[in-house]
């Protein structure tokens, strides 16, 4: 064993922006990063630390709340130096966030708090992903996409347009025109928000720059098919955006 109890493992600006996704759009999104990568880079960067449960004093996992509800202990053990990281209370909660009554807590139910739990707890003692929680910039990465940006942009006007706008097909239904007066619209504001986003990108971001914001973009969505990323981006997601790219400075001509 060593002679020096080591301190805690410092990660506060190991996540990248590659590596937080979102979920829910517009006022109700929210990010966050996959249990599976704060694990990988717990593995990576705090080799030896190990998340476990710490039993009630029934020996179960579950405690109980003076309220009737549950909640987990978590904490992180290193065998090498014999040591455990404190307990990190974590409640067991609904898709609402309202704790659980103790009778109607499933398996699930644990295991989704387990696992949220240990990313709460890695971002206490380890400041691992502490940035979304404490709302401060979290760094881009020096990631590429399969296309360069300026392919990107080249593409985006002419897949969205051909993508978005109704069949020529008419239904045999009366209302047929009416169907389809939505999606006709929906296109030509999605038309608009990439045109403004494309200009965005060519007037506040470098061509360097460009490459590791669209890979960013992309795997926060999960914007995997092929060709442009901007026209496979929701109406909500380009409005993000927007509002992103505006809050830059423009480029020095």
């Amino acid at each position: 064993m060593p002679d020096q109890t080591p301190a805690y493992p410092n990660l506060a600006g190991v996540i990248t922006l590659s590596d937080v996704k979102q979920k829910g759009t517009g006022s109700y999104a929210a990010d966050y990063i996959p249990w599976a990568k704060v694990t990988q880079l717990l593995n990576q960067h705090a080799n030896g630390w190990v998340p476990e449960l710490t039993r009630d004093n029934h020996g179960g996992f579950i405690h109980a709340a003076p309220n009737g509800t549950g909640f987990l202990c978590i904490r992180f053990t290193n065998a090498d130096y014999a040591i455990d990281t404190p307990d990190w209370p974590y409640a067991i909660t609904d898709n609402r966030n309202n704790p659980i009554p103790l009778e109607k807590i499933s398996a699930r139910d644990i295991a989704d708090s387990h696992r949220r739990g240990i990313c709460s707890a890695a971002a206490a003692f380890f400041a691992l992903g502490y940035e979304l929680w404490a709302r401060e910039e979290v760094a881009a990465s020096s990631e590429s996409v399969e296309t360069q940006p300026e392919t990107q942009l080249q593409q985006t006007t002419q897949v969205t347009i051909s993508s978005k706008l109704p069949s020529k097909r008419t239904p045999k239904a009366s209302n047929s025109a009416n169907a389809q007066a939505p999606a006709a619209d929906e296109a030509a504001i999605k038309k608009d928000l990439v045109d403004t986003c494309v200009d965005l990108i060519q007037g506040r971001l470098t061509k360097i720059d460009q490459i590791a914001w669209i890979a960013d973009k992309a795997t926060k969505w999960d914007l995997d098919a092929s060709g442009s990323k901007l026209a496979q981006m929701s109406v909500d997601q380009l409005q993000t955006c927007i509002e992103e790219l505006k809050a830059k400075p423009e480029l020095k001509q």
